[in-house]
């Protein structure tokens, strides 16, 4: 069953919520959050996955435009940087996986209903730090059994983790899968473990799931001739 949270604002107190609640491309604002039962809270409740932060009611994930404003859109077949995000224990901030400079931001620094979500450059500020509270469907469930992730006592040691699994892509003894990327003469190979791409990233997943190791021990390859290595390389970090 798949855990459910709250974004909460550290500023303002209100939530991440899909604007109009919409089941396509629609603006994420922030809005004072709804009870736990109510028939709409689905607009406000994500799910992360993979890099991926996914929306309940409609399914779409998190992006950001050009003009910076972040927005829920479908994911695609292809890896999009502007779609994996990852949740900073350290700072409670949510920062686009391809550059940790970049994160979640209330604009103007507002307080009110129906402020804009937008990508902004980190500067430490309360209104880039969010809280994850769980959501619980329970009927009559007291809103004060929900579990509030506390983001740094009881996960210290994520920091340590983050960085033990950026060591193991320079593994040159234990991986079990090759990554053909790019096109001649721009080529470049990547080891990489199975595990960790199959739950990091959907659309790694989904190529795993036919590319699976082979029973003689023959390490399995895979080719990706559309997606620039360089770019790879910032999605597979």
């Amino acid at each position: 069953m798949a855990n459910y949270y709250w974004i909460i604002s550290q500023h303002s107190g209100m939530v991440l919520e899909v604007a109009g609640g919409s089941y396509s491309e629609a603006n994420i604002m922030q809005y004072h959050k709804k009870h736990e039962n109510d028939c709409s809270v689905g607009t406000q409740l994500w799910f992360f996955d993979g890099g991926l932060i996914t929306n309940k009611r409609s399914g779409l994930v998190l992006d950001v435009t050009e003009s910076t404003q972040i927005i829920q859109r479908a994911s695609g077949s292809e890896p999009s940087v502007s779609q994996e995000w990852d949740y900073n224990y350290e700072d409670n901030t949510i920062s686009l996986r391809s550059n940790r400079n970049f994160v979640l931001d209330i604009k103007d620094k507002s307080k009110d209903n129906w402020i804009p979500i937008i990508l902004h450059s980190k500067h430490d500020g309360q209104n880039q730090r969010f809280n994850l509270l769980k959501w619980n469907n329970n009927s009559g469930t007291d809103a004060g059994r929900l579990l509030v992730t506390n983001i740094i006592e009881d996960n210290k040691f994520l920091s340590k983790l983050s960085q033990n699994l950026l060591e193991i892509l320079a593994d040159d003894e234990y991986y079990d899968v090759t990554i053909e990327v790019g096109n001649d003469p721009n080529v470049r190979i990547f080891r990489a473990h199975m595990v960790i791409l199959h739950y990091r990233s959907p659309y790694m997943r989904e190529i795993l799931s036919a590319n699976k190791k082979k029973d003689n021990g023959t390490l399995a390859h895979i080719k990706l001739p559309n997606i620039l290595p360089e770019t790879f390389e910032i999605i597979i970090r």
